[in-house]
């Protein structure tokens, strides 16, 4: 230290002027660059944050009361089909959606469970009378194998595991 303080005073006074101006500047430069940008940007970060969990909140407690709404909504309700067997409904729901010569084989597992095997069935007709047993009857797939048909874009075979009261 001694050697800087000899050195410093050794420096004509207009030099010593500028050497504590560059100082100063250089030490507000370290001050901001090191401790105050950082702090900074990491404040704008958190209160971005903070923003975007406060709309995502929000979000989630308008979600929460429609699903509470649709639930209450819903909870009298009961699936139609329900003194039916599960093999009779998928039998006409599929009929009904014209989906009775692409059923191959239907296998029971119980009352409640059964395996249905179709072939060269249009996929998005497939997922709209899955979509039917769900809905309407509450049947849900638990399992499902679904291949692409080599020969016709847009068909499928496929192997699905339906369940009834699941949901």
């Amino acid at each position: 230290m001694n050697q800087l303080q000899q050195w410093f005073e050794g420096l004509a006074p207009r030099e010593r002027v500028m050497v504590l101006v560059a100082g100063v500047f250089v030490s507000v430069a370290l001050f901001y660059m090191l401790i105050w940008s950082p702090l900074n940007a990491a404040l704008a970060d958190a209160r971005s944050r903070v923003v975007s969990e406060a709309n995502e909140a929000r979000w989630m407690l308008g979600v929460r009361n429609e699903a509470q709404a649709l639930r209450a909504a819903g909870a009298d309700r009961q699936p139609a089909g329900g003194d039916e067997s599960l093999l009779s409904i998928v039998d006409t729901t599929s009929r009904a959606n014209q989906l009775g010569g692409a059923v191959t084989q239907i296998q029971p597992q119980n009352d409640d469970k059964a395996t249905v095997s179709l072939e060269n069935v249009g996929f998005d007709q497939m997922m709209y009378w899955l979509d039917t047993l769900q809905s309407k009857y509450g049947i849900t797939v638990s399992e499902a194998t679904v291949s692409r048909d080599s020969k016709t874009a847009g068909e499928v075979d496929a192997r699905l595991t339906l369940l009834r009261g699941a949901a």
